[in-house]
């Protein structure tokens, strides 16, 4: 599917990516707004100052990237290599078999890096004419002369922690769940791989990463699923006449590119407030894991590495 998208011509691949992240990508995070409200213990004082501190957020992000856009970016990239590494495949399991945080961090750190420069090191110059809309040369051609290096270390941890985990962890169900981690994050290296940067990061952020969220979030709320079904709806409706609109007017020619890569630094800017914000809350979202005997403790822990 994402090489087949890749044939479309590259006006097309802005548009259609752009309106699937915007339609059926960003509403996982409209979810934070429930997040906000249902940790908020219903106080309406104590959402409207959390929800304050997440406008106020995205607000600065924008103006840091008015005032330098590598520093902009230099943040975001940190930031998504810790949020697409930490946020996916069930990190509830990770947390109980890696119990080290340090090492945690690193293999999360590690699957971050993957995700975040695969599409860099596959497609170096479709990623440094991307990114040059909205920064500089300079800054687009070093991210692209870094993402090799970058991937392939955070590959290489990965793979090595797999192997590490899966020989030394016991219990059938955590190494078939370190099996899917695996083989989730190695058809995510195909796809970007053998996609367009724009589509590879599309599909991957909308039908893994964001689906991923939003069914965590609707399988362990208390809340009604019609009742998120209908705020995600309330932030993604709306969006779909006005985007639809520019969408027509920018196949005529008559929108340029700029005000597309400036939809992508709005949606960039909103990752800061979802991670600072709400990040605590979103560690709450994990499914239950059953409490482990002393016995087995000790057999799920490694000398140095504590797995």
């Amino acid at each position: 599917m994402g090489y087949l998208l890749s044939l479309l011509p590259e006006s097309f691949l802005w548009i259609g990516c752009l309106s699937c992240i915007l339609v059926l990508g960003v509403p996982h995070g409209a979810l934070d707004i429930y997040l906000i409200w249902s940790e908020s213990k219903r106080n309406l004082s104590k959402s409207l100052a959390a929800l304050g501190r997440y406008i106020a957020l995205v607000v600065v992000a924008l103006l840091i990237w008015r005032g330098s856009s590598e520093v902009f970016w230099f943040l975001f990239f940190l930031s998504a290599i810790y949020h697409f590494g930490s946020s996916d495949e069930h990190p509830e399991v990770v947390a109980t078999v890696i119990s080290n945080s340090f090492n945690r961090f690193l293999w999360h750190f590690s699957r971050g890096l993957v995700l975040v420069f695969a599409p860099a090191a596959f497609h170096p110059e479709k990623i440094i004419n991307y990114l040059r809309q909205a920064t500089s040369n300079e800054f687009a051609h070093a991210f692209g002369a870094v993402a090799p290096f970058l991937f392939g270390y955070g590959l290489l941890f990965y793979l090595a922690g797999s192997a590490l985990c899966f020989r030394r962890v016991k219990g059938r169900a955590y190494r078939m769940l370190l099996t899917k981690h695996l083989i989730s994050l190695l058809l995510l290296v195909i796809l970007f791989w053998v996609s367009d940067p724009l589509v590879g990061f599309c599909l991957y952020f909308c039908c893994h990463h964001s689906l991923t969220h939003c069914f965590r979030v609707v399988s362990l709320s208390k809340i009604k699923k019609s009742s998120l079904a209908l705020l995600g709806a309330l932030f993604t409706v709306p969006v779909i006449p006005v985007w639809g609109g520019l969408s027509t007017r920018m196949a005529g020619g008559l929108v340029p590119e700029g005000v597309v890569s400036a939809c992508f630094v709005v949606i960039a800017a909103l990752t800061f407030p979802h991670l600072l914000v709400v990040q605590k809350w979103h560690l709450k979202l994990r499914r239950p894991i059953p409490k482990l005997s002393e016995h087995t403790k000790q057999e799920h822990t490694l000398p140095g590495l504590t797995f």
